[in-house]
């Protein structure tokens, strides 16, 4: 995986709302979520982003913190950062389900205000896309 395939058009949106170093976190976990990024992939380093998104390297470091202490990642002393995903998706209880589909639903309508849009107008792109 090259950095310009898994940084194409990856911008941090200041006025979101969200930390710069969730951003990047997020970024990174959807990434290994759809397969663009597989257990073993060497991460791009700290300064590499840094250099791409111009965010302080210590937001880079923290979103990289985040991932290691979910077990996302593993750092390795002087190799870098790789993705570490060969433990298996244990399901969520249905409760946890609920309650992480609010969580990202509210976090999802609050980044599509920061950007002019609404509920209605989440809800009909994602019927449209379910459609398709």
């Amino acid at each position: 995986m090259s950095l310009q395939t898994l940084m194409k058009d990856w911008k941090i949106e200041l006025h979101s709302g969200i930390p710069a170093y969730k951003q990047i976190a997020n970024r990174l976990t959807s990434a290994m979520a759809d397969g663009t990024l597989a257990h073993g992939d060497r991460l791009p380093t700290i300064r590499e982003i840094h250099a791409v998104l111009g965010v302080n390297p210590n937001t880079v470091a923290k979103a990289y913190r985040e991932l290691a202490l979910k077990g996302l990642i593993e750092g390795q002393r002087g190799s870098g950062s790789f993705v570490k995903l060969d433990d298996p998706v244990s399901p969520l209880p249905e409760q946890k389900k609920k309650a992480k589909l609010s969580e990202l639903y509210h976090r999802m309508l609050t980044e599509a205000r920061s950007h002019g849009l609404n509920e209605e107008q989440i809800l009909t792109f994602i019927k449209q896309r379910k459609n398709t």
